[in-house]
């Protein structure tokens, strides 16, 4: 009986170890990405490409959990029409109100997406970007990186959330 507590409690210590050390990884990835993304978008002139990328996988993340053809995917497929975004982009026709329309249909979505008890959360995410831009030190180069960083875990959210709702269908 003690081998086996002993090889239980070894085996806990050893899958508490492999979680910390897969989220400092986790973390390390995620800063690094947002750290390039910031000095890529603060670059002359920013890396457009990866900005437009970087959008269109926000729209396919947000839509592709929806069914083809529905009301609710189509409208979220014209409010984030990836062309006209790029062609905004690349002409720096792109400005503040645009901007924070983009912000607050985005943010909206995910609220509607999500679980209820995520909108407080999903409001914080969105406060935070918009404070930035109200402060008057938000830049181009810091306002895009914190918004493709708080409207992805946003979204990441929605998938936890999903993936929970889906166990708990199968059991």
């Amino acid at each position: 009986m003690e081998g086996s507590k002993e090889e239980k409690s070894a085996k806990e210590g050893f899958d508490r170890n492999v979680k910390r050390l897969t989220e400092q990884v986790k973390e390390t990835y995620q800063r690094a990405f947002f750290d390039l993304l910031e000095e890529r978008v603060a670059s002359d002139p920013p890396d457009h490409d990866w900005i437009v990328r970087l959008y269109t996988e926000i729209k396919v993340k947000l839509t592709s959990i929806l069914k083809k053809g529905s009301t609710f995917r189509n409208e979220i497929e014209e409010g984030m029409d990836v062309e006209l975004f790029d062609q905004m982009i690349r002409h720096k026709a792109f400005d503040a109100k645009n901007l924070y329309n983009l912000i607050c249909f985005t943010f909206d979505v995910c609220k509607k997406l999500g679980s209820a008890g995520r909108d407080k959360e999903t409001d914080q995410k969105m406060q935070e970007i918009i404070d930035l831009v109200n402060s008057g030190n938000g830049t181009f180069a810091t306002i895009v990186p914190l918004y493709i960083k708080n409207i992805n875990f946003c979204i990441d959210r929605i998938y936890e959330d999903l993936r929970g709702v889906s166990q708990i269908l199968k059991k």
